[in-house]
């Protein structure tokens, strides 16, 4: 097998995945295909850095994962961490979002609505399993900053999946 054809096999077999680790952090699908592509071309020229210690899904989820922070490195929103939104206080309500029974649709949806920096810190910790060590030092923010972004990300998804929740509570209801 050439080169060219093995590469060729690898982005046949791992471009929906990475467009999908993308979108996670940039929540455009345009925007996502495109980093994507970047990220597959660095990979193709950083092809000498691996070394099959790992799984090559993961080196290539690694390369999007940081293709997609550069990206998001120099974007306004990640200079402003402001942009909270105004929480509901209610302590009853974890059982109705436990209940609930959300699809892989609305969940990501969810997640693209939180602020640009608890997303990325979120996506980092809870999917990529990135310590707050590794977030701080990859984001250049201090591991306690970390942890406040992340404890943020959470309480917001959880009030916003309590909004769904109650929304798909109340269709449930009211269907004759």
């Amino acid at each position: 097998m050439t080169k060219e054809e093995f590469w060729s096999k690898q982005y046949k077999s791992h471009i929906g995945k990475m467009v999908g680790v993308c979108y996670r952090y940039v929540c455009d699908w345009q925007l996502a295909e495109d980093l994507a592509q970047d990220a597959f071309l660095h990979a193709i020229e950083k092809s000498d850095t691996y070394h099959a210690w790992g799984s090559f899904e993961g080196w290539l989820k690694k390369i999007a994962v940081n293709e997609a922070l550069m990206y998001l490195r120099n974007r306004p929103e990640m200079v402003e961490i402001g942009e909270e939104m105004a929480l509901e206080d209610e302590t009853d309500d974890k059982s109705q979002v436990l209940q609930a029974a959300f699809s892989q649709e609305e969940i990501l949806e969810t997640v693209s609505k939180l602020p640009v920096k608890q997303r990325i810190v979120f996506n980092l910790y809870a999917v990529e399993h990135y310590s707050h060590a590794k977030i701080a030092e990859t984001l250049g923010i201090s591991v306690a900053n970390s942890k406040v972004l992340l404890s943020r990300a959470r309480a917001e998804l959880q009030q916003r999946l309590l909004v769904l929740a109650r929304k798909k509570n109340k269709i449930t209801h009211n269907t004759p």
